[in-house]
């Protein structure tokens, strides 16, 4: 038995329906528990406002997961380029550790014999067990749609 009124038609052209009071299913909003009157049945918010709130807290947290990774991977890229704008090659990695670096934050990681090369972005830094052997910008190449190698766009 369907004891909803009639569908009707907004200005838009879309058809919903009104439920009435007395429908035994209702439906509940998810974010704020208002019980929703009318629209489709599978209606599952009482506002655009509603959802948003819903859906932002749903990702809060891979959203701020993501933002703390950027900022470690950001922090680190301005120490080195710091560090190359001071023309230091070499630092050991307690120095560089205090400085903000953060090791476990890179953009790349490749395992060289009895050191690890590491990037951040553009830079490289070559890594033993104590000392950082090495900072130095790399060139990046992109192919172009030929295949061809083309300098950075």
């Amino acid at each position: 038995m369907n004891t909803d009124l009639p569908p009707q038609t907004n200005l838009a052209g879309m058809v919903y329906t009104v439920r009435k009071e007395d429908s035994g299913k209702r439906t509940h909003c998810l974010e704020c528990g208002k019980v929703i009157r009318y629209g489709r049945g599978d209606k599952k918010f009482c506002s655009t406002g509603c959802k948003n709130r819903w859906h932002n807290r749903k990702t809060r947290g891979s959203r701020m997961f993501r933002l703390r990774v950027m900022h470690a991977i950001n922090k680190n890229y301005e120490v080195l380029s710091y560090l190359l704008g001071k023309g230091v090659t070499a630092i050991e990695t307690a120095t560089l550790g205090q400085m903000g670096f953060d090791f476990t934050h890179i953009t790349g990681y490749r395992k060289v014999r009895k050191s690890v090369e590491m990037w951040c972005y553009d830079i490289r830094i070559i890594v033993t067990e104590t000392t950082v052997k090495s900072i130095s910008r790399v060139d990046i190449v992109f192919e172009d749609d030929s295949g061809e190698p083309s300098p950075g766009r």
